[in-house]
């Protein structure tokens, strides 16, 4: 079978090297091609490469650049960091503060998110009878800004942040490589000679194939996986057979 051709996204040019670096389904790269566009940093298979607009980042500015801020201080937040929310706006638990008297509201607490910024019930409540003193009378034009009630924190980690403070356009994925015949048939013998090899065969396995010990471990769980369900399924075929002739 004729193979096919593969261009690099970075530069452009045809890959003629022993591994292929595929993020995506579709865009294949030159390991020396592959790096973050705003640090340069090489990106591989032991590292999360990031996808937007197509240009690659690794995860510290992918997460600098794209990942959620607090609508305060419009620093990034930590993994461990706890936070508060007001409707699609997630604050710092020390940012989430009124305002015009500076008081960190605390759940429970009843506030009013305005164009302006975080407004406890109090300033709320002048700010408001200050506009109905300027001749700004409430109607269904100009309805009162609804109060909300603070709730307990939650953390930075909950996928229910994303879709409110940011959307990827692209899927990210994590770099694959691409193993070719030569480092398949090494990993399949060692395979059949013991499916669970032990840490010093890891060793002698990365010395002849020159693949990451990550790649290694995956590939014998990944195999050992697809066999004990192909025996399952056998073994159900099996049971079967004598039912059927019954």
């Amino acid at each position: 079978e004729k193979r096919l051709i593969s261009l690099c996204v970075g530069c452009g040019n045809q890959i003629h090297d022993q591994y292929i670096l595929r993020v995506s389904p579709d865009l294949e790269w030159h390991a020396a091609c592959l790096k973050c566009a705003e640090c340069n940093q090489y990106l591989d298979e032991t590292c999360t490469c990031f996808v937007r607009d197509g240009k690659t980042y690794c995860k510290r500015d992918y997460i600098r650049l794209y990942g959620i801020k607090c609508a305060k201080c419009s620093i990034g937040f930590s993994k461990n960091d706890f936070v508060m929310r007001a409707r699609s706006k997630v604050y710092h638990i020390e940012c989430f503060r009124c305002v015009a008297c500076s008081r960190q509201l605390i759940p429970g607490d009843e506030f009013a998110l305005r164009e302006d910024g975080l407004f406890c019930r109090a300033d709320h409540d002048v700010v408001e009878r200050a506009s109905l003193g300027a001749g700004d009378p409430l109607s269904p034009l100009h309805p009162a800004r609804p109060l909300q009630m603070a709730a307990e924190p939650i953390s930075a980690r909950q996928p229910a942040l994303r879709p409110h403070v940011h959307k990827q356009p692209e899927k990210t994925t994590r770099v694959r490589t691409v193993l070719n015949e030569k480092q398949l048939h090494t990993l399949r013998t060692c395979y059949a000679a013991n499916p669970r090899p032990d840490a010093l065969m890891k060793e002698q396995l990365v010395e002849m194939t020159g693949l990451s010990p990550r790649v290694i471990r995956v590939w014998f769980q990944n195999k050992r996986c697809k066999d004990k369900k192909r025996s399952i399924m056998m073994k159900q075929l099996q049971q079967q057979q004598p039912n059927d002739k019954t």
